[in-house]
């Protein structure tokens, strides 16, 4: 996994790491163990926005959301993700501090949100 830095003082140290985590475990269930870790840059003043990439956009993750939004199946594992036998490759994007209910909708819609 890996995710956009927010800021110049962010790109002190790389964010790409490697979890291992039993290929039946769900997408959802990814997200809050990585949610839980902090593994995303909290933002002052509260509202970051983030979109979730894998083989496509997977979910919106807000600072200011208790819950991501996906545009999935949440309970679907997350080796339905990846490449058979390359594993999954998540990424994080920083989408800036734009409205993540906006930025929502346009993923919905199949399109790819203005920054």
């Amino acid at each position: 996994m890996d995710r956009d830095s927010v800021a110049m003082g962010d790109d002190v140290l790389p964010h790409a790491e490697t979890i291992e985590m039993p290929p039946e475990t769900s997408l959802a269930d990814v997200v809050a163990h990585l949610r839980e870790r902090h593994y995303l840059a909290t933002i002052a003043g509260g509202r970051a926005t983030w979109i979730l990439v894998a083989d496509r956009p997977l979910a919106v993750v807000a600072q200011q959301w208790n819950e991501p939004r996906f545009l999935v199946d949440a309970s679907r594992p997350i080796s339905s993700f990846g490449v058979e036998g390359r594993g999954v490759s998540l990424m994080f994007r920083y989408w800036k501090q734009h409205d993540p209910d906006a930025v929502l909708e346009e993923l919905a819609a199949g399109r790819k949100p203005s920054r």
